[in-house]
């Protein structure tokens, strides 16, 4: 009896999750925008979702155009020109490792995020979007 109510549990768990984060993908490109306006960024174009993130060309406090990329959960913003970053390569493959990836190939920094492919759970090929700092999956997309 125990073990059923633990299993519903998790299962409204996981599910009360998934809805949050359909609901996070249904971010609007205005508020994309306001969240961009609000972290410095000015002249902001070609606002779209892909890759399970949003994409936008900007103006950054400097003057420079860049592009940048949006995490749909957390409102974090990515520029293309961020700087080194606190995690290397054997620390992404770690923690794809531990998260039930394998065939972990491909891993690098690009465009201010780590990327990588790998295989999830169910074995599906997948395009993956990391966090620079925490490792944390930002996106996952099929390859």
């Amino acid at each position: 009896m125990k073990q059923s109510t633990a299993v519903r549990g998790l299962v409204l768990a996981l599910s009360l999750a998934a809805g949050a984060a359909v609901a996070q993908d249904a971010m609007t490109s205005t508020q994309v925008r306001a969240a961009l306006t609000e972290g410095g960024y000015t002249e902001i174009t070609d606002v779209e979702f892909k890759d399970g993130v949003w994409k936008a060309d900007v103006k950054d406090a400097n003057g420079s155009k860049i592009d940048v990329r949006l995490d749909p959960a957390t409102g974090r913003i990515y520029p293309e020109n961020a700087g080194a970053t606190s995690l290397g390569e054997a620390d992404i493959r770690a923690k794809l490792t531990a998260a039930g990836y394998t065939r972990i190939d491909d891993v690098k920094f690009d465009d201010g995020m780590w990327e990588a492919e790998a295989d999830n759970a169910q074995g599906v090929r997948m395009d993956l979007k990391l966090d620079p700092e925490d490792g944390r999956v930002v996106s996952e997309s099929r390859d």
